[in-house]
């Protein structure tokens, strides 16, 4: 695929993927705004409903201060508020809301009352006591010295009581501050529940206006403030702000995922061409050569010397050897592919490998002025395991080590070992690598970079391979390496892999 298809495609989902979070955060908001809009409503109905009460509280207490008041309302009691006075009163309820209560033994008589102000008409033997009441309703109504403090014409308890039965009829059961405040922000009646100060307390919207039959005097305002108000709403909308969360997360995390698949198959991709292409032009140079070296030994006008044909046919060799072991990568990374490796144990000296890897790969080393040394220090040096895995997994490490190396390379392997197992480090002096590619160089098909050196030739499957045999072997490899610097490559081996073998407890 096209990279600049691919980054089309990346652009484009990255955006509509932007634009639904975007649409689903701006939903998840306004419904959010929605519930506080509404639970703010419910508090302000709630404080115009105590106001109410508190008002239609005052009018009866203050009827039942005088004692025609008094009879009046034991009247209605009695007979369920169709009669006054223990008579067959009638009561008549206008379209305006005002009450009628008429008595047939007193035609000329009525007592009607609107909202919490009663007024008395009856006959002129009980015209001043109806006229006092009327008078000191008035005077309550217009004379703000008549009434008494605000302070003692509310009940702290009740107000409280009365909040909280208007606050849970609407599904509120969390305890609201609340106070009276005057005009001026004053606070007359303040109760916190919480630790919200007074003036928080007075800076909130939720209020109303308390007694407004007052005609003249100082407003008073009852004020009340939810603590955690928000995070009711949030509490409220929590199930649906989850799983809104959760699925743009699964949306999120299946992009990123979806667009590291496409760019690694990219990478493959393009890994598997430079691999094609490489394998072809290293298979051709050793067929080439065979070739050209069996033509020269055919050839009857070419000279043919003992030591020339020794040197055809340890060409011949040396490029036959050379195919063998590109075959062998091949097959190596075609068995990493299947998952069908399989280890054939036996005990293995693990010193005495070395000494043969060592020995095999010196000429190597040597043709370039180098060296291969050991420092086996392991006291004890048999485990179980597969000598031709193993053997093949040292030989890629030093074939590396001299490979890398600008100059003439220097590799040292050496061996400690503690009661889990055996340490192997193979240490050299070649270019080194960068940090960055340290868990990579582990990768299939991933070379690293090498700068100007363009003569190392190789596919990428030597450690890969080394990683996959040390761990059916229970062991571990990492490397230690800054460029410039050399490599050192840190094995870790336990010394039983696999099933028990008999002659284990024998070996040292």
């Amino acid at each position: 695929m096209d990279r600049r298809l691919i980054t089309g495609l990346v652009v484009a989902i990255t955006v509509a993927l932007a634009g639904l979070v975007l649409i689903q955060w701006r939903w998840v908001s306004g419904t959010i705004a929605l519930k506080d809009a509404e639970l703010s409503r419910s508090i302000d109905a709630a404080l115009v409903a105590v106001s109410e009460r508190l008002e239609r509280v005052e009018a009866v207490e203050g009827i039942r201060g005088h004692e025609q008041g008094r009879r009046l309302l034991e009247g209605l009691n009695a007979d369920g508020g169709d009669a006054v006075d223990g008579s067959d009163a009638v009561r008549i309820t206008g379209p305006d809301g005002r009450v009628t209560i008429l008595r047939p033994d007193a035609p000329d008589s009525a007592l009607l009352g609107t909202g919490d102000s009663l007024v008395v008409q009856g006959a002129e033997s009980g015209m001043d006591e109806r006229e006092a009441l009327l008078s000191d309703i008035l005077e309550g109504l217009l004379d703000p010295g008549a009434r008494l403090p605000m302070a003692e014409r509310i009940d702290p308890g009740l107000l409280d009581s009365l909040l909280r039965e208007e606050l849970r009829a609407r599904g509120i059961t969390a305890s609201a501050d609340h106070g009276v405040f005057d005009a001026h922000g004053r606070g007359v009646l303040v109760s916190l529940h919480a630790a919200a100060s007074e003036p928080v307390l007075a800076a909130s919207p939720h209020r109303v206006r308390l007694f407004r039959s007052d005609v003249v005097g100082e407003p008073y305002y009852l004020i009340a403030l939810l603590p955690g108000q928000e995070r009711m709403v949030l509490r409220s909308m929590w199930p649906l702000v989850a799983v809104s969360a959760v699925l743009i997360l699964l949306i999120i995390a299946a992009f990123v995922y979806s667009v590291r698949t496409i760019y690694h198959q990219k990478r493959l991709n393009d890994i598997r061409n430079d691999l094609v292409n490489n394998l072809t032009h290293e298979l051709k140079t050793p067929i080439s050569t065979i070739a050209l070296a069996c033509e020269a030994l055919n050839d009857p006008g070419v000279p043919k010397s003992p030591e020339q044909q020794r040197s055809f046919v340890a060409m011949i060799r040396d490029e036959n050897k050379r195919l063998g072991l590109l075959v062998e990568s091949v097959l190596q990374s075609a068995v990493l592919d299947s998952g069908s490796m399989r280890l054939r144990l036996s005990d293995v000296d693990l010193h005495a490998l070395l000494g043969e890897v060592v020995r095999n790969a010196a000429i190597q080393a040597e043709r370039r002025g180098g060296h291969l040394r050991t420092e086996l220090r392991a006291e004890l040096a048999v485990l179980r395991g597969d000598r031709i895995h193993l053997a093949n997994v040292f030989y890629n490490l030093v074939d590396n080590a001299v490979k890398y190396c600008e100059g003439q390379p220097e590799v040292l392997i050496t061996t400690i070992s503690d009661a889990a197992g055996i340490t192997v480090r193979v240490a050299d002096n070649g270019i080194g690598i960068a940090r960055a590619d340290h868990r990579k160089i582990f990768d299939r098909l991933y070379r690293v970079p090498t700068g100007n050196l363009h003569n190392v030739k190789g596919f990428g499957l030597g450690l890969s391979y080394v990683k996959a045999v040390l761990e059916k072997h229970g062991g571990t490899i990492r490397v230690e390496s800054e460029p410039g610097m050399g490599s050192t490559f840190i094995i870790d081996l336990p010394y039983e892999h696999g099933e028990a073998h008999p002659t284990s407890s024998l070996r040292g």
